[in-house]
């Protein structure tokens, strides 16, 4: 009876036993505090250092800012993700803040010693130019090169995921893989769990934006993210246990 009862639990709450740290990119009054946001920060090995923060891109007819996107998207993916059994930190839970700079959004995650992290953004690209993208980390300025593999993995099913809702492949980044490997974003590099960088749509694009503005599409693309986040952490032990996680 016991067994029965301990699989039943599992079924229900196949997330239980991990932490997902949610990173919503950027805040809604970091344009009212430039000499802030603009401060370099260590954003990689090497002395590698860059803006603290940015603005963030918003709708062509500026009606949606991407920091206000990304924190509602992420509170919806945490709502799905904590009725899978999962932990979630947050960065942020309003968008009247500045920052964090980006090396205080990866101490977080690390902090947390999270089995998997997420920074979620809208890309502002050219006006003609549609879809998602997804980012992992390259070794070259990971802090922390064991991550580089669980990251890509994690990466690639957050690009199955959401091509499985219907989203459209970014057309003006990837050739079309809807998939890229990059040194330069301070968050992924500072990582010392499995982390990815997602871009949902051109919000400079007046279709993408469409999309975005519209709450079934929200929904749908939070449904997305969850299933990326539960297959990565269920098949098979956490990317990041025997890594930062033994290190509790």
């Amino acid at each position: 009876m016991i067994a029965t009862a301990l699989v039943a639990v599992a079924a229900a709450l196949p997330l239980a036993g991990t932490t997902v740290h949610l990173d919503a990119g950027h805040n809604g009054a970091n344009g009212a505090h430039p000499a802030q946001i603009n401060r370099q920060v260590p954003a990689g090995t090497g002395g590698y250092r860059k803006a603290c923060d940015t603005t963030g891109t918003q709708t062509g007819d500026g009606r949606l800012t991407e920091s206000r996107l990304t924190l509602d998207i992420a509170r919806r993916l945490q709502r799905r993700l904590e009725r899978l059994g999962a932990r979630v930190v947050m960065t942020r839970t309003s968008d009247d803040g500045v920052g964090p700079c980006v090396n205080a959004r990866a101490a977080i995650g690390n902090r947390a010693h999270a089995d998997l992290a997420l920074s979620i953004h809208a890309d502002g690209g050219p006006v003609d130019g549609r879809g998602f993208h997804v980012i992992a980390p390259l070794a070259a300025r990971v802090v922390r090169p064991a991550i580089v593999a669980p990251s890509l993995r994690f990466a690639r099913q957050l690009r199955a995921r959401l091509d499985g809702i219907g989203l459209r492949r970014c057309t003006y980044i990837g050739g079309g893989a809807g998939l890229v490997q990059r040194s330069d974003l301070g968050g992924l590099n500072l990582s010392r769990v499995p982390k990815a960088f997602v871009e949902l749509a051109n919000m400079r694009n007046a279709a993408d934006a469409r999309l975005l503005g519209r709450t079934r599409d929200r929904d749908r693309i939070a449904l997305g993210l969850a299933r990326a986040v539960a297959r990565t952490l269920v098949r098979g032990a956490p990317p990041s246990r025997g890594g930062a996680a033994q290190k509790r």
